[in-house]
């Protein structure tokens, strides 16, 4: 069992040794291409003869990673690298087996073959002379690109916005969302600052379309009552409107002093409604529930035998008032 088990231990480290040999050839192709620019011969060629060992295959399409792809063609950069270091069989062995130039073209094969052969023959000894290694890319600034995201952001928001307007079916908004798209879309494949500046030129595009769409009107007031009899009701119970308004958005926020304070204002406004001084009542109970004094019961008692007095029927209801409440509103009857 134990051997069983070392021989299962050296299987899976070999497994693991080959799976990161195979998945490390595009880094040394990579290298092996950034050498090349740089004309650092030697470098390519370890960095190309590494990648072979890893995938000896090439391919104008070949897969990396995920959904990656590259222009794979490690023995011409090989054989390009041997034909200026001077090993003139090795560069022909290699373009005899390579495709042709990969994503930096450095000659025609045939021409590289053609003055190795010349070489080897004696019949030239200069240096084979390929086209300059191209410029590296563009740096990206960091702070453009900071700017595009913020840009493609706040069109974000100002989508978000005209939705919260009712504005998403009108033209100028399904304009903006196409601009967004791209602007995102694009913000994901920069490859300079000058892809940069167009996504802000799209997202900030985004944002003005956005801000244009405005959403239908929203529906007219109902009608209201012009009659004189509506005209005098509202000029005569107008401030009785507000300030009862006011007593029980205090009342039922738990204020019960301030709505105590508002409905004795009330029941002098009006003193013959029994909802007053029930609401009145209530307040005061409240209050006495948590101060426990007694004149506040006693007031409270008082309040709800008004509410009686002046027609009221029955107990409070209880979607009003709690069960404390109608509970001593009760005791008061008889």
């Amino acid at each position: 069992m134990k051997r069983v088990r070392i021989q299962l231990l050296t299987v899976l480290c070999f497994a693991a040794a080959i799976g990161v040999a195979r998945g490390s050839w595009y880094d040394d192709y990579a290298e092996g291409i950034k050498a090349a620019r740089a004309g650092q011969w030697a470098r390519v060629v370890a960095s190309m003869t590494k990648a072979i060992q890893g995938n000896a295959k090439e391919a104008n399409n070949a897969r990396t990673y995920g959904a990656i792809f590259i222009n794979y063609k490690p023995y011409y950069y090989r054989g390009v690298a041997n034909l200026n270091l001077g090993k003139y069989e090795q560069a022909i062995a290699d373009f005899e087996k390579t495709m042709g130039p990969g994503e930096i073209d450095l000659g025609p094969i045939e021409a590289h073959i053609k003055r190795a052969k010349d070489a080897l023959a004696g019949e030239t000894t200069t240096t084979v002379i390929v086209d300059p290694p191209e410029p590296p890319p563009p740096s990206i600034d960091p702070l453009l690109r900071r700017s595009a995201e913020a840009a493609v952001n706040q069109a974000l928001d100002r989508l978000e916005a005209a939705q919260q307007r009712n504005a998403a079916g009108t033209t100028e908004y399904k304009d903006a969302m196409t601009q967004y798209r791209d602007a995102s879309r694009r913000l994901n494949s920069v490859t300079s600052n000058d892809d940069l500046r167009t996504v802000i030129r799209v997202a900030d595009g985004a944002v003005r379309l956005a801000n244009l769409a405005i959403g239908p009107p929203p529906p007219p007031p109902p009608p209201t009552d012009t009659t004189k009899t509506a005209i005098v009701e509202n000029d005569v119970l107008g401030p009785t409107r507000k300030n009862l308004r006011l007593a029980l958005v205090s009342y039922f926020e738990g204020d019960f002093v301030a709505a105590e304070t508002k409905f004795k204002g009330l029941s002098r406004d009006l003193p013959r409604n029994p909802w007053i001084w029930a609401f009145l009542g209530a307040s005061q109970w409240s209050r006495y529930a948590f101060e426990t004094e007694e004149e506040l019961k006693v007031e409270a008692i008082r309040s709800f035998k008004k509410a009686r007095q002046y027609g009221w029927k029955g107990g409070l209801p209880q979607k009003y008032f709690s069960r404390r409440i109608r509970n001593a509103f009760e005791r008061t009857a008889g």
